[in-house]
């Protein structure tokens, strides 16, 4: 008798521990925050969300071909929103986002600065109030630097190479040009081997005696051979200014080291 007490004590207990337990359960899922983040594909209840104070708003309007262009381009694979989701960014209709794309008549309090405005519009907002706006036609293109300035402030486009004036050291005694020979097959040559290269028995006989070859910078010697197998091949050599002198010894130079 008293074993056949014991068994009912024991299920009784259990019994009533267990109900302790789903009761402690319930108690700690009703302190919770009642923010859900989830959408429930069964249930017809709207997701309840916490709207971000500081965010950017999309606004286009129902008919409106060019809202759905640029949302259209903004949104295709591999474009702007697909990056910028995949370092972070939310972007979509509810205002949780970071990005909001909302229809005019969904955001009465921006109507008057939509009067006079074209859509899509772009803006940033914090607690209700403009902060920065994004304005159409300007040589800045909407793409996420620009979204990045609009939330943020701050300007991180990165900025463009500024194409740089290539000079070249001249001294002055003949005149420059481009798209050189080679000097003994090396197109980049030192000065010592375009002044040796020039005072070979081929070159030799056509430089001009009063021609300081040794003063004068790469690039004019450089030039200056180019011209000799160029224009003064066949035995009228130039001083470099239009002034053609007669030498002799001059030999015939194929182009097969023309770069």
């Amino acid at each position: 008798m008293s074993d056949r007490l014991l068994a009912k004590a024991a299920l009784l207990l259990a019994v009533v521990t267990g109900f302790t337990a789903v009761a402690q359960d319930q108690e700690r899922n009703d302190k919770q925050p009642a923010v859900n983040t989830t959408v429930n594909k069964d249930s017809t209840e709207p997701r309840r969300v916490e709207p971000r104070n500081l965010r950017v708003l999309f606004i286009t309007a129902k008919g409106c071909e060019k809202c759905d262009s640029e949302r259209n381009r903004l949104s295709q694979p591999g474009a702007e929103f697909e990056s910028m989701r995949a370092i972070g960014w939310k972007i979509g209709e509810t205002p949780d986002n970071h990005i909001q794309i909302v229809d005019r008549d969904d955001v009465p309090d921006f109507a008057e600065l939509l009067k006079d405005r074209e859509l899509p519009t772009v803006i940033c907002v914090e607690k209700g109030e403009v902060l920065r706006y994004f304005k159409h036609g300007c040589t800045t293109p909407l793409d996420a630097w620009t979204f990045g300035w609009l939330m943020k402030g701050q300007n991180e486009r990165p900025k463009p190479a500024v194409p740089e004036k290539i000079e070249v050291e001249t001294s002055g005694h003949y005149p420059l040009r481009g798209n050189h020979w080679s000097v003994d097959g090396d197109f980049n040559p030192s000065h010592a081997l375009v002044v040796a290269h020039l005072r070979n028995e081929f070159h030799s006989p056509q430089l001009l005696m009063e021609w300081k070859i040794d003063e004068w910078s790469v690039e004019e010697l450089r030039s200056l051979h180019d011209d000799l197998h160029e224009r003064y091949g066949g035995g009228v050599v130039s001083n470099g200014f239009g002034q053609p002198v007669q030498q002799t010894g001059v030999r015939q130079f194929g182009a097969g080291r023309k770069f």
